[in-house]
């Protein structure tokens, strides 16, 4: 999709284009019926508030995010959602574009209730033909919310476009299986929290992060979300902060030039040997030998056997 393609929309016909240094609150964006579409692109920001759910996807380029989850970089096909009181602030980088859409509560709630479809937050990877898909369902929704026809119309165009969204994270029905609770509500509600636990790990992963943290984001004990997420994620939340880490050491390995010891004090790690041992034993290679088979075009680089499964949940 070329920028070119959405020369004959404007902001004022159902979504906001954000470009060229503008920065645009969802507050005083013009809403939809309880929803609002944007495009963000080349030096663009968007600040939502506090209590709207959000998901973002990057069609080309790189953005910047920072949230209450913390800070993440987003490229090409990773997609990206936030709970209703993340208030992430979106910063698309030069020749950055992406799409998104915030949703007040209420009508999150009311979409829940009817079409039992929801928004979990989380992250992850869209593939070529899902790109297509969501891109065309945002480009319907955009155009319907153009059109001065009733609501109902809009709305169906919106739900249509969440109910992909929803699709596409299918992964986390399994997941959702796992959550303790006797009714489907409390089983999404824990879910829900725990994805945030995962997105913090994430947006943290230059450092230690402590149970805490974690606690007092989900309104969990420490007891109880460290055992829930052992529970549904088959993984320790030290074991996925190690993990987290790693991972951010292997992007900055692959896309910065510096050394073996600042990328270990970048990620957070006590020392250069601390971070020797488990780069090692995550990635059945040294750090060195990363960034020269990356440099290479090579991409033997992979976690050790064991604890493939394990990275599965660091993946961005």
């Amino acid at each position: 999709m070329m920028q070119s393609d959405y020369h004959h929309y404007g902001s004022q016909e159902g979504w906001e284009s954000v470009e060229s240094g503008q920065l645009i609150d969802s507050d005083h964006a013009p809403s939809n019926d309880g929803f609002q579409l944007y495009l963000v692109r080349d030096f663009g920001s968007v600040r939502v508030s506090g209590s709207s759910p959000s998901y973002w996807l990057q069609l080309r380029g790189r953005s910047r995010i920072e949230s209450r989850e913390g800070r993440f970089a987003l490229n090409r096909d990773q997609w990206i959602a936030f709970d209703r009181d993340s208030a992430p602030r979106i910063d698309a980088e030069r020749r950055g574009l992406m799409i998104g859409f915030s949703c007040k509560p209420a009508l999150m709630r009311e979409i829940e209730r009817h079409a039992r479809i929801d928004l979990m937050p989380g992250d992850g990877r869209v593939d070529a033909a899902q790109r297509r898909a969501l891109v065309r369902l945002w480009r319907g929704c955009a155009t319907a919310a153009s059109a001065r026809g009733l609501p109902n119309q809009r709305l169906a165009a919106f739900r249509m476009l969440l109910a992909y969204v929803h699709e596409t994270q299918h992964e986390l029905d399994e997941l959702l299986e796992r959550c303790p609770g006797r009714r489907r509500a409390r089983q999404r509600q824990v879910l829900g929290r725990l994805q945030r636990a995962k997105l913090y790990l994430r947006g943290n992963a230059h450092r230690v992060v402590l149970m805490d943290e974690l606690a007092q984001l989900t309104s969990f004990s420490t007891w109880w979300i460290s055992k829930t997420f052992h529970a549904v994620y088959g993984i320790t939340v030290q074991a996925a902060c190690v993990n987290q880490r790693v991972q951010q050491a292997c992007e900055l390995l692959r896309e910065s030039r510096l050394s073996i010891g600042e990328v270990s004090h970048a990620c957070g790690f006590d020392s250069p040997c601390s971070f020797a041992r488990t780069f090692r034993a995550r990635m059945g290679c040294t750090a060195s030998e990363y960034r020269a088979l990356q440099a290479s075009g090579q991409k033997s680089a992979s976690p050790a056997p064991g604890l493939r499964t394990r990275m599965r949940l660091a993946a961005p």
